[in-house]
């Protein structure tokens, strides 16, 4: 696949966007420092490498997975005789049941998602009708500054990687901060409560019943209530009560840093009632022969989680740090406009409130649309590497 994307060049990669040519007098440059070597990059052409990369893997992985489906079928033919109940032969009912599906995705999926990608190559202003293409631009202005050229450092300077001029990176960064403290508190805490709240107690269906309201409410609702609790100034509740008790009021919506610790403070709070449903269902699947026995083998308490319980809930474990993570980077736009707004000197901003700020506030709907699209690319990557890494530590069923 290498050698056919090496002999097509990034000329033919480009036919789909008419034919874009890499012009050095008209894309825009940033500099990268390499173990003090600095560079100047093309950065449309960084863009489409990257591209093609990831359409050649891509295309790999498909052309491997109906290799690996072909193959599969072919076994199934051979073993006709000792595997009785197998469909030999084709038959075409099945598409017709699965149509309204297909057709469903086709109009309301797959061509928007295809349509948003074109949309990503123009100059288009909300509420102006004429657009005109620009190729990669928009993607490629993510990563320089219009303004003052972008700046890279790679382990150069003392860091390991530091960007100036580029705010969308740390917008980026932003986002995976986010996401991977969400992702590690709601599931710590989750398990930890559920641990709990599974026990024997009166008045265990209320109190669980109770306990599962915050994920009822919505993220507008979210934001306002801890901007109650947690507003500056001292007004806020809590800081009223440290105030009480002789302490010093907390920053918690002006200071970048405690900014970020809020959001996540909000969002950890709206998802973990959830998270506590499902952990103490999979702490009820546990059989309690298996932890008597380790109980009786010498295991104590924290062995027999580690050794028992937390490889019997790993598919939950799994299912949950999959829909934590989509939450994390697609609807925390809800509680971080009203909570923090995005601020103080956008530090709470993550790639969901940039892409709503640049198409609907400084209506740029080409760069909005690029925007979505590098989205939409990092969590279908983050969500394969989970698959790759934590699916196959997953364990299902009890040997």
């Amino acid at each position: 696949m290498g050698a056919v994307s090496g002999f097509f060049g990034t000329l033919a990669s480009m036919i789909p966007l008419q034919f874009c040519v890499l012009d050095p007098d008209n894309q825009m440059f940033f500099d990268l420092s390499i173990f003090g070597h600095s560079a100047r990059v093309n950065a449309v052409a960084l863009i489409t490498g990257l591209l093609i990369i990831a359409v050649t893997w891509a295309f790999a992985l498909a052309i491997n997975e109906i290799r690996h489906r072909w193959l599969a079928r072919k076994r199934i033919i051979a073993a006709t005789d000792s595997a009785p109940g197998a469909f030999v032969g084709y038959s075409f009912s099945p598409w017709i049941f699965i149509a309204p599906t297909v057709i469903g995705l086709a109009l309301f999926t797959y061509y928007p998602a295809a349509q948003n990608f074109f949309l990503g190559t123009q100059l288009a202003r909300r509420g102006v009708a004429n657009t005109a293409f620009i190729c990669l631009d928009n993607f490629a202005s993510l990563i320089t500054n219009p303004l003052q050229d972008a700046h890279y450092y790679v382990i150069s300077n003392g860091f390991f990687f530091l960007a100036e001029n580029a705010r969308y990176l740390a917008v980026l960064g932003n986002s995976f901060f986010f996401s991977v403290l969400i992702v590690l508190c709601t599931n710590v805490l989750g398990i930890a409560i559920a641990t709990v709240a599974s026990q024997k107690i009166r008045g265990a269906v209320v109190y669980r019943t109770l306990m599962i309201w915050p994920y009822a409410i919505s993220g507008v609702v979210v934001g306002v209530v801890f901007a109650v609790l947690l507003g500056g100034g001292g007004s806020g509740f809590f800081n009223q009560g440290l105030q009480l008790l002789g302490l010093p009021s907390l920053p918690f919506l002006s200071d970048p840093w405690w900014a970020r610790i809020s959001v996540v403070m909000a969002a950890t709070w709206n998802k973990l009632a959830f998270n506590v449903l499902i952990y103490i269902a999979a702490l009820q699947a546990v059989p309690k022969e298996l932890l008597e026995a380790a109980s009786i083998d010498g295991a104590n308490a924290w062995q027999r989680f580690l050794n028992v319980t937390l490889p019997i809930i790993s598919p939950y474990i799994f299912f949950v740090v999959f829909l934590n993570l989509n939450y994390s980077f697609f609807d925390l736009f809800a509680v971080i406009d009203n909570l923090t707004g995005g601020g103080p000197v956008n530090s709470t901003t993550n790639l969901v409130v940039d892409v709503i700020r640049v198409g609907v506030e400084s209506r740029d709907i080409g760069k909005a649309a690029a925007q979505s699209i590098i989205l939409l690319l990092i969590v279908i990557g983050l969500t394969y590497l989970q698959f790759r890494v934590l699916g196959r530590r997953v364990t299902y069923g009890v040997d």
